[in-house]
Order: structure tokens, then C-alpha cells, then sequence
């Protein structure tokens, strides 16, 4: 079982975790279009395959790589947050399997807690992501920032990637929009 982080701006996914056999290493990251399970999760529908071998379409570049890997069924799900798609939670087998759309089904029961769990994940926050998150939220951009901040504004977009990698978010107004659900802003 796998869990992927999906950033449907760059149209990539991103390994995040695993349980079980490797399939993709942890912090693989790779186009959307590379593979079977994230293109249709991408577009917010499940995936499930009973058996990728006779599957006319399991026939991306990654696809290939689980099936030289053992792999001869599979299922993904989406995760979201706000409605939106920003991971997967993805389970393959080594053998066909005639149940993987039960499995899905029950995949995706998995994947609603998962997501209350991670839209729930308590954020920790350095003190200069926290200045620059309250920049952010003022409007300023990196170079006011860094100005206020005595940086340079390259440390400034330096502190602005992680902090988005923790808000999971893509630009700055979704930075802020995360912080705020999370409560780390008025």
C-alpha cells in the first residue's frame, strides 16, 4: 500500500509513504501521465485493474515497471482536501485479484478517514516560517519580506517552500488559505 501526494498545478505525483512491498521509493516524484492508478485519480475516480496483464489499458511507462515488479492488480483511490484532489492512496497484489473493485470501494472508506486525519494534522511552524506566513497574510511579497525580515529574499523563498510543503499548498494565497483552516491564522 502506498500513499502519493498528487499536485494537480504541475500535474506530478509524488510518493509519500509506503506499507508493505516497494514498489516506487519514497519521494519518487513523476509526471500524472507516467501512470494508470494517478492519471484517473488525478480526475477524481478510482482506479482498480482485476488483472493488469490482460488490461488493454495498463499501458504507461510506470505500468510497466509494477507489472516487471510482480504486480498483477491493483486499485488507487483519491484523497482530497477542500474538494479537491491532492493525493492517493493506492494498494496493489501480486496476483489478479476478480475483487478489486470491492477493494476499491473499500479503499475509498479508508481514504475518507484518511483525509479527516491529515486535514487534521497538527502543523508545527518555525518562527521564520511563522513571520513569513504573516507576511504572506498581509500581502507582502518575498522581497518586502526579506526586507523585513533582515534576509536575503532567497532565504525568504527558501522558509516559503517548506512552509508550503507543510500547508501542502502551491502558492501563496493557498498557503494562507491552509494556515486558516488549520487555525494557525485569524
Amino acid at each position: 500500500m502506498s500513499v502519493a501526494r498528487i499536485d494537480l498545478g504541475t500535474s506530478r505525483f509524488e510518493i509519500t509513504d509506503h506499507v508493505g512491498a516497494k514498489l516506487l521509493a519514497p519521494g519518487t516524484e513523476l509526471p500524472l501521465s507516467t501512470c494508470s492508478y494517478f492519471t484517473q485519480v488525478a480526475e477524481g475516480h478510482a482506479f482498480h485493474d482485476d488483472d493488469f496483464d490482460h488490461s488493454r489499458a495498463f499501458d504507461r511507462p510506470v505500468d510497466g515497471v509494477i507489472l516487471a515488479t510482480g504486480f498483477h492488480s491493483g486499485c488507487s483511490v483519491p484523497l482530497r482536501a477542500d474538494g479537491r484532489v491532492v493525493g492517493a492512496l493506492s494498494l496493489s497484489a501480486t496476483a489478479p485479484h476478480r475483487a478489486m473493485t470491492q477493494v476499491a470501494c473499500e479503499l475509498e472508506a479508508l481514504g475518507e478517514v484518511l483525509e479527516q486525519t491529515l486535514l487534521c494534522a497538527p502543523v508545527t511552524l518555525t518562527p521564520r516560517e511563522r513571520q513569513l506566513l504573516d507576511g504572506l497574510d498581509e500581502g507582502l511579497r518575498f522581497k518586502q519580506i526579506a526586507r523585513r525580515l533582515e534576509i536575503s529574499e532567497a532565504t525568504a523563498k527558501t522558509h516559503a517552500r517548506h512552509l508550503f510543503r507543510k500547508l501542502d499548498a502551491t502558492s501563496r494565497a493557498e498557503a494562507v488559505h491552509a494556515a486558516r483552516v488549520r487555525g494557525l491564522l485569524a
